[in-house]
C-alpha cells in the first residue's frame, strides 16, 4: 500500500513540469504568430489580398498581397512592405502607422493615381515613414498635394514624381508642423495650379540630390515654403512661375552647391524669389545661369539676401542678375570666377604641360578650399588650342576643378583656351624648341702603328624635334696625334695648331646626321683620348656626357723579318776533357766510395 502510494506522489509533479512546458511552448507560438509574422508584407501584381503577404511569391499556402492599400493595412507597425515591380492603380492610401515602402526598382514600380482626385498617399499626424525606390505619377488632387500629403514625418529616397496636379503642390503638400526629406529624387512635369508645381511645404523641408525639372505654378515653380527649406546639391532646370520660377521662399533658406539653369518667372525671381521677412537667406557654391528674366534671376522683396560666392556664368559683376523689392537687397559683391592655369608655362616642344581649370576662386582672387564648399560636380568645361594636342576636349568640373594635360608640337607660343557656360579663359603657353644631339665617333684602323695614318670620323646627330641652331663641337688632338686634314658634309671646320682644337661649326642642326672627317697621323705609341663637347643655341635634351674616344697606337713591326724563337731555339753542350781517363775515374770513385762505407775498428 505504502508502494503505491509513493509512486502516485512521484507521478504528479512529473505530469506538472510536463504541462508547464507544453503551455509555455504554446503561449510562445502564439504570440511570435501574433508580433512577428507581418513585420515584413510583400506586394505583387499576381498576388492576392486573400493572401498572407508573408511571401514574395506565392507557394500554395502563402502568397504576396495585391494592393499596396491592402499591405499598408496588414503589416504591423514599424514594419516594411516590398513592392514588386509593376503598376499599381491605387489612391486614397492612408498611413496610420510607422512603416518603410520598398519598390523593387524605381522606375519600374510604378503607383498610378489615374487622376481620380485623390493623392495616393496620406500621411497622418506623428506617424514616421519611409518611401524607397517607387514612381507616383498621374495623380491628382483638388486640394493640395497631388501624390502625397503629409501630417508626419516622410523621408524619400530614390523616388520619381512625374505628371502629378492639385492645386497647391502638384506632387506633395507637406503640412504644419510636419518633416519632409528628399534624397536622390526626381520631380517632373508636375503642376500647382495656384502655387508649387513640385512641393508645397509649411512645416520643415529637406532636398538633397535631387532634380526638378518643368515643373510649373503661378506661385514657386517647383517649390514654395514659409517655414524652413534646406537644399543641397540639386538642379532645378527649365521650371515656370510669375514669381520665383524654381523656388518661392517667405521663411528661411538655405541653397548650397546646387544647379539653376533655364527657369523662368514672368514677373521677376528666375531662379529664386523671397518675399518673406523676419528670415535669413544664404546661397553659397550655386551655378545660377541663364535664367529668366535674366536681370532678375534672384529676387528679394524686403530682407538681405546673402548670395555671395556663386557662379553665374560669367566672371562680370553678377549685380546685373538680380533685382529688389521694398527694403530687399541681393548682395553679391563677391562672386566666383573662372581661373585657368598652367604648369610650367614654359615648356620644350614635345614636353607636357598641366593646365588646370578652376571655379574656387573669386573676383578678389581669394581661394576657396573645396572642403568647404564647391559648385555642383559635373559642369561641362570645353579646351582649345592654338598649338599642342590636348588630352581631351571635354570634360567635367569635380570638386570645382578639372586637369587637362597639352603636350607641344611645334615651337611658339600656345593659347589653351577653357570656356564654362558664356566665359571663356586663356592660359599663354611659351613652347622653346629643343634637339636632342649625340656624337659617334668611328676610326678607319682599329689599332694604328706608329707612323701610320688614319680618319676618325664624328657623326653629330640629331633626334629632335627641331632643328638645332648654331651648334659648335670641339675637342683637342692629343699631342702623340699629328693633324693632317679634315673635311665636312655640313658646317664648316677650322684648326688651330697653337692649341691643337679642331672647332666644328653648324649654322643649323637638322634632324639627321652630319658628318665630320679627321685625317691624323700617329707620330708615336701609346694610348690617345679625344673628348669632345657640344653646344647650341636650342635647348639640348640630351643629358648624358659625351663619351671620350680612345685609341692605341701600336709600335712597327720589324721590318727585316728575322725572328728570334726561344722557345724553339735548342742547343747541345758537349762534355769538356779533364785528361783522366774514363775508367781511372770510375775507379778512383769506386774506391773512394768503398772507404767512405767501410767501418771503422775501435
Amino acid at each position: 500500500m505504502e508502494t503505491k502510494n509513493k509512486h502516485s506522489i512521484l507521478k504528479i509533479p512529473l505530469l506538472l513540469l510536463v504541462g508547464v512546458v507544453l503551455f509555455s511552448f504554446g503561449v510562445s507560438a502564439v504570440s511570435a504568430a501574433g508580433t512577428s509574422n507581418n513585420s515584413t508584407i510583400y506586394v505583387s501584381t499576381q498576388g492576392n489580398d486573400t493572401w498572407d503577404g508573408l511571401n514574395a511569391t506565392y507557394n500554395g499556402t502563402s502568397g504576396p498581397k495585391k494592393t499596396i492599400t491592402n499591405a499598408t493595412g496588414t503589416v504591423v507597425a514599424n514594419g516594411t512592405v516590398h513592392v514588386a515591380q509593376g503598376t499599381y492603380n491605387e489612391t486614397g492610401i492612408i498611413i496610420t502607422k510607422n512603416m518603410t515602402i520598398i519598390g523593387e526598382t524605381q522606375d519600374n514600380t510604378i503607383i498610378n493615381g489615374k487622376q481620380t482626385g485623390t493623392p495616393i498617399f496620406n500621411i497622418l499626424t506623428g506617424i514616421n515613414v519611409t518611401l524607397i525606390n517607387l514612381t507616383l505619377k498621374n495623380s491628382t488632387s483638388i486640394n493640395y498635394g497631388g501624390a502625397i500629403v503629409n501630417y508626419g514625418t516622410l523621408i524619400i529616397n530614390n523616388c520619381t514624381f512625374y505628371n502629378n496636379t492639385a492645386t497647391e503642390g502638384g506632387a506633395i503638400c507637406n503640412y504644419f508642423d510636419s518633416n519632409l526629406t528628399v534624397n536622390n529624387s526626381k520631380f517632373t512635369d508636375n503642376i500647382g495650379n495656384v502655387d508649387s508645381g513640385a512641393i508645397v511645404s509649411v512645416g520643415t523641408l529637406t532636398v538633397t540630390n535631387s532634380t526638378f525639372t518643368g515643373n510649373s505654378a503661378p506661385i514657386g515653380g517647383a517649390i514654395t515654403t514659409n517655414t524652413i527649406l534646406i537644399v543641397t546639391n540639386s538642379a532645378f532646370y527649365n521650371n515656370t512661375a510669375q514669381y520665383g520660377g524654381a523656388i518661392l521662399e517667405y521663411g528661411n533658406l538655405t541653397v548650397t552647391n546646387s544647379t539653376f539653369m533655364g527657369n523662368t518667372a514672368t514677373i521677376n525671381g528666375g531662379a529664386i524669389g523671397h518675399y518673406g521677412v523676419d528670415s535669413t537667406v544664404v546661397l553659397h557654391f550655386n551655378r545660377i545661369v541663364a535664367n529668366s528674366p535674366n536681370t532678375s534671376q534672384i529676387h528679394s522683396e524686403y530682407i538681405v539676401m546673402d548670395a555671395t560666392l556663386n557662379w553665374w556664368g560669367s566672371n562680370l559683376d553678377p549685380s546685373v542678375y538680380v533685382s529688389k523689392g521694398t527694403g530687399g537687397i541681393v548682395n553679391v559683391t563677391s562672386w566666383l570666377v573662372l581661373n585657368i592655369t598652367a604648369d610650367p608655362t614654359s615648356i620644350l616642344n614635345g614636353v607636357n604641360s598641366t593646365v588646370t581649370v578652376d571655379l574656387l576662386h573669386d573676383n578678389t582672387g581669394t581661394y576657396h578650399d573645396p572642403v568647404n564648399g564647391h559648385v555642383p560636380d559635373g559642369i561641362p568645361v570645353t579646351f582649345t588650342s592654338t598649338n599642342g594636342n590636348l588630352s581631351t576636349t571635354s570634360t567635367t568640373l569635380i570638386n570645382g576643378q578639372a586637369t587637362i594635360l597639352l603636350t607641344a608640337n611645334r615651337a611658339g607660343a600656345s593659347n589653351i583656351n577653357a570656356t564654362v557656360d558664356n566665359q571663356t579663359v586663356t592660359q599663354l603657353l611659351t613652347v622653346n624648341p629643343a634637339s636632342y644631339l649625340y656624337l659617334n665617333t668611328t676610326s678607319s684602323k682599329s689599332n694604328p702603328t706608329a707612323g701610320e695614318t688614319f680618319m676618325l670620323t664624328y657623326k653629330l646627330s640629331n633626334n629632335g624635334p627641331d632643328n638645332a641652331t648654331n651648334v659648335t663641337m670641339s675637342f683637342q688632338i692629343p699631342s702623340g696625334l699629328e693633324f693632317v686634314n679634315a673635311s665636312v658634309d655640313n658646317g664648316t671646320w677650322t684648326y688651330n695648331p697653337v692649341n691643337r682644337t679642331i672647332t666644328w661649326n653648324l649654322t643649323n642642326v637638322a634632324v639627321g646626321d652630319p658628318y665630320l672627317y679627321l685625317t691624323v697621323r700617329a707620330l708615336g705609341t701609346g694610348s690617345y683620348t679625344i673628348t669632345p663637347t657640344i653646344t647650341s643655341e636650342t635647348f639640348n635634351q640630351n643629358n648624358d656626357p659625351l663619351t671620350p674616344f680612345s685609341i692605341s697606337v701600336q709600335a712597327q713591326n720589324n721590318s727585316n723579318g728575322n725572328t728570334v724563337n726561344a722557345a724553339s731555339t735548342t742547343k747541345t753542350v758537349p762534355m769538356q776533357k779533364t785528361g783522366m781517363p774514363i775508367a781511372g775515374l770510375m775507379l778512383a770513385i769506386l774506391a773512394v766510395l768503398g772507404g767512405i762505407f767501410t767501418p771503422r775498428k775501435k
